[in-house]
């Protein structure tokens, strides 16, 4: 086996620890909700390729709120993974990268998992799409920033955000802990999260989170029908059947003026919207026929009458 190391040291502050001591009922938590956070995030990026261990270095001493740890990556071959940074990075560093603790030399402005929460402050994402050269792009409102896709791998993942909710937010709200920080350079550069920002970290568990949303055209086929408030209708677009919320008031009101029909087996072309929520279990999508544009039959074919 091969492994590699990244140190780093994480640091909170504030007037409850001039003293330079800590309770270890807040620092034993937020250690091992470290150590989970880039576990799960080495699971996340490189599966079983890569394990990613967190270790106390030898430099630590009881009653320091300044922790030095070591971020160990572990592999079954001697081959070091550039994932993002190239052949001369090893995992550690990748991932201390990608979850924003600090910048590697190559990568001085890279945006990890910290600054995108704090860029999304208490906004939520409205939709995400892929860039040309393989990033994604983040839109909230009327703003928008490009991430590493990793980046946002992590961020979808509900574990680590946990986890980092354990390290940050959990500890800044104890009253006289005012700040936590983070350096891979000895303190010359720290990312820094103040308790203004603190409540960014958190995971709302009751909320969904947009994490994709589309438009495309399709031809489906309506399986079952309903016209009642609410209710949804059930299509089939040659896979498995699922369900969508047909929204296009103009088309429903021609079914209701009898100024339009359709018979079993006939097609609608549609503008298909399909969103992709950050659930508690995972992954749920949803389906909305946004416009009707045609009914086909492969003995004739409608032009809608609007």
């Amino acid at each position: 086996m091969d492994s590699d190391d990244m140190k780093f040291r994480i640091v909170y502050d504030g007037p409850a620890l001039d003293t330079h001591e800590m309770d270890v009922r807040d620092l034993a938590p937020a250690l091992l909700s470290l150590s989970d956070a880039l576990e799960e995030a080495g699971r996340t990026i490189y599966g079983k390729e890569k394990r990613i261990s967190v270790k106390v270095n030898a430099s630590f001493k009881a009653g320091s709120f300044g922790v030095d740890l070591i971020a160990q990556s572990v592999s079954l071959s001697k081959q070091i993974i550039g994932a993002f940074s190239g052949d001369n990075a090893s995992a550690a560093c990748n991932i201390i990268s990608l979850v924003g603790f600090g910048f590697i030399a190559s990568k001085q402005s890279y945006k990890g998992l910290i600054q995108l929460i704090k860029w999304l402050g208490p906004k939520k994402i409205n939709r995400i799409e892929p860039t040309l050269d393989g990033r994604s792009k983040i839109f909230i409102d009327d703003e928008s920033e490009v991430f590493d896709t990793q980046v946002v791998d992590l961020y979808k993942n509900k574990k680590i955000r946990r986890s980092l909710e354990n390290v940050i937010a959990k500890p800044l709200e104890r009253d006289g802990i005012d700040s936590f920080a983070v350096t891979i350079d000895n303190g010359k550069n720290f990312v820094e999260v103040g308790k203004a920002e603190a409540s960014f970290f958190k995971v709302d568990c009751s909320e969904d989170t947009i994490i994709s949303q589309s438009t495309t055209e399709k031809a489906l086929q309506p399986l079952d029908i309903s016209f009642r408030e609410g209710h949804k209708w059930q299509f089939s677009d040659g896979g498995s059947p699922f369900q969508a919320e047909v929204c296009d008031e103009k088309f429903l009101k021609a079914i209701d003026d009898q100024s339009v029909a359709f018979a079993k087996g006939d097609l609608l072309l549609v503008d298909l919207k399909v969103t992709q929520y950050l659930a508690e279990k995972g992954i749920k999508t949803s389906y909305e026929v946004v416009n009707v544009k045609k009914i086909i039959n492969p003995q004739r074919q409608i032009d809608l009458p609007f």
